[in-house]
């Protein structure tokens, strides 16, 4: 009976990792109008509550500042990210004399007698296929965040029946309570990541900023921009947000010590932040095992890419709460926890 059970499950698992590979178009907009309608019912709940006084804003109210706030937050930043994006352009030129010495003295370190020019690269590439791959992104972007519009707006229009047809569904058993108990744990503990991952992020991303534009580094506010949203994904995110403007450096100076400088002082302020500052404060809240979210990472990248990433830990820490409810289910749980310890089944 073990076997078969573990056959089962088997099948299960390979079957829902095809739909994911497989239904990855349609589930991915989904996916996303679901995590931007809980930042903002999220963000919309915290201007809601009584402030001194006893005071609230009414939900409507608290709503509509929330998508205010959520939509003046997001043109910010496509505008930083478009405005550098053609600086760099610009600025292409200028780098072109300090990346081929690069290139060169590195062939000639690798013992490569005769190094491609940057001229040679870019002749290699086809104009055509490259303009194509650029208008077929664009396109897909633009049509992907209408569907990501049009979910979060139903998902806002559902949020008002959900509680009515949960009880509908549970009516008389005495379920209700149990799944409304496991969907407020979830919501707890995905509120504390993002509290903690956003705070500790704009701390990061300031502090980069400020070491970057100490040194003189181009477009320090785009890098610090890229360094806020590296630092949502876990472990890689940490690497990369130092690893990129620190190869910049190194193009745009003819020395080496802007590049030290943004690489270890920026990077013992990333390590520092990583691995001593966020487990202190985040404690046993999510107690995922650091080897599952590692996994997680490379399983959920694979699956859907750089939006993987930026969910893996979420994704993990529904999976951990909803898996240590069911008694067949709580080994696994109890194997993605960080220390065994896992959450009480509700009753």
């Amino acid at each position: 009976m073990t076997l078969q059970r573990a056959a089962l499950w088997a099948v299960v698992i390979a079957a829902t990792i095809f739909l994911l590979v497989a239904g990855r178009g349609l589930l991915l907009p989904f996916v996303l109008g679901i995590v931007l309608w809980y930042m903002v019912d999220s963000l919309a709940d915290t201007f809601a509550q009584p402030r001194l006084g006893g005071l609230r804003l009414p939900q409507p109210l608290a709503l509509s500042l929330a998508v205010l706030l959520i939509g003046g937050l997001f043109w910010i930043v496509g505008r930083t990210i478009g405005r550098n994006v053609q600086a760099v352009v610009a600025a292409v030129p200028s780098y072109e004399a300090r990346l081929t010495h690069l290139i060169e003295q590195a062939t000639q370190m690798a013992g490569i007698e005769q190094a491609p020019t940057l001229s040679e690269l870019v002749a290699r590439i086809s104009l055509a296929d490259t303009l194509g791959s650029v208008a077929t992104a664009a396109a897909s972007v633009v049509s992907v965040a209408g569907l990501i519009l049009i979910y979060t707006l139903f998902l806002f229009v559902e949020q008002v029946h959900f509680r009515r047809k949960l009880g509908a569904i549970f009516h008389g058993d005495g379920q209700e309570a149990r799944v409304l108990a496991v969907l407020a744990r979830i919501d707890r503990e995905i509120r504390i990541y993002i509290r903690i991952k956003t705070t500790l992020a704009t701390a990061t991303s300031a502090l980069a900023y400020v070491v970057m534009s100490s040194v003189g580094v181009d477009f320090a506010g785009f890098w610090a921009v890229m360094v806020f949203f590296f630092y949502y994904i876990p472990t890689v995110g940490s690497i990369m947000a130092i690893i990129a403007p620190a190869l910049l450096t190194l193009i745009q100076f003819d020395n080496l010590t802007p590049f030290l400088i943004v690489l270890l002082v920026f990077g013992s302020i990333q390590v520092v932040t990583a691995n001593v500052i966020e487990p202190a404060i985040m404690g046993r809240s999510l107690n995922l095992s650091p080897l599952v979210v590692i996994v997680s990472l490379i399983v959920w990248g694979t699956i859907w890419g750089v939006v993987g990433m930026f969910l893996c830990v979420p994704i993990m820490v529904v999976a951990l709460i909803v898996l240590a409810q069911f008694e067949t289910t709580r080994p696994v749980a109890v194997l993605l926890s960080a220390d065994g310890r896992i959450p009480e089944s509700t009753p």
